[in-house]
């Protein structure tokens, strides 16, 4: 059955002869369509849809990511009656998430989380303090990986409080706790609150932060709704050799706080390979892709100028790990350097 469009109302703004001649169209007082998804006003130069903002301001927004220049709207107040509905924001979320209705969220829009007070790495975390979480992206990795992830939010939440070390050691390989740097190292650890400590053929690697990690700052009711994505992780462990390249590569959970990959920060690999290495590198598999706050330099500052580490680590050496300035450019340095910070990332589904 194909539906016909047989007539068109017009809403004009008065009855006159010029009213008509310029079919000038309603725009003082209010008229309203209900429809079987909800209600349209029509009438104050704005078209409103189940409480948004007037398609203008949409359409607004619209332009300024295309431009990258847009930098986010508060969702708890845009949203304020729909959250009103929920316990909390972080439940919102999730049900938007459950019910794959992303509409009027973009990337850079952002909510907060009430922190919980830890001490992690021996920097204190306050407790009842506002945490901004700013969306990433949207959906990006649905339906991906050896298990299916489901619809989601991806979200970065700024920063550890003080510096982490990668590693003790200047030391990017894997051990026997887990071949991935990145989940070897003690920044993961700090992350997820684990004790991952370890040593390979270059030292010491990991840390014990067990149950003391950025995870157990956010609140109970969010880390609940945090997801860990499976992605194809490159490996770079011998327990006989230090290596300087991935060796391989493995499906295995990120963490529910982790750090982004190259492609993730820039869209593309560069400290994570050389021109020896194989195309087939394994630290481009992923499945990652570039999120779209870091689609500009300026982008990647959004939370200012602190250095950031990343979850990859660099190729052709074994004792760097790759990094975000906050200069803008990309960087590597020694996983021993005190002077980055750790990102706080995770997905909402």
């Amino acid at each position: 059955m194909t539906d016909v469009i047989t007539r068109r109302i017009r809403i004009r703004q008065g009855s006159s002869s010029a009213a008509k001649s310029a079919n000038e169209v309603l725009r003082l007082g209010e008229f309203f369509l209900e429809t079987d998804t909800g209600e349209i006003k029509v009438g104050d130069g704005t078209t409103a849809y189940k409480g948004l903002p007037g398609l203008r301001s949409e359409a607004r927004i619209a332009e300024q990511l295309a431009k990258g220049i847009y930098r986010g709207t508060n969702l708890e107040e845009k949203f304020a009656t729909e959250i009103a509905n929920y316990d909390t924001v972080a439940d919102w979320l999730h049900a938007r998430c459950v019910a794959n209705n992303f509409e009027g969220i973009y990337p850079f829009d952002y909510f907060y989380d009430t922190t919980v007070a830890k001490t992690v790495d021996g920097t204190a975390v306050a407790g009842g303090q506002k945490r901004k979480c700013v969306i990433a992206g949207v959906d990006m990795y649905y339906n991906t990986g050896d298990t299916a992830m489901p619809h989601h939010l991806t979200i970065f939440a700024g920063f550890s409080a003080a510096n982490v070390l990668f590693n003790t050691v200047n030391n990017n390989n894997g051990s026997s706790y887990d071949a991935n740097p990145f989940k070897a190292s003690k920044l993961y650890a700090v992350l997820n609150g684990v004790n991952n400590a370890s040593t390979n053929n270059i030292g010491a690697v990991g840390f014990n932060a067990a149950d003391n990690g950025y995870l157990q700052t956010f609140s109970t009711k969010l880390r609940g709704y945090m997801k860990e994505q499976r992605c194809f992780m490159p490996e770079r462990y011998s327990a006989s050799a230090t290596l300087t390249d991935h060796t391989g590569w493995n499906w295995k959970g990120r963490g529910m706080i982790f750090a982004p990959s190259e492609i993730e920060a820039y869209g593309c690999l560069i400290h994570s390979t050389k021109p020896s290495m194989t195309q087939q590198n394994p630290e481009g598999f992923g499945p990652y892709c570039q999120w779209d706050i870091f689609k500009s330099a300026a982008s990647r500052l959004l939370f200012g100028r602190p250095y950031f580490w990343l979850s990859s680590v660099a190729g052709g050496g074994s004792s760097y790990a790759c990094n975000v300035s906050g200069t803008g450019t990309a960087g590597c340095y020694d996983t021993t350097y005190a002077g980055i910070r750790a990102p706080l990332c995770f997905h909402i589904a």
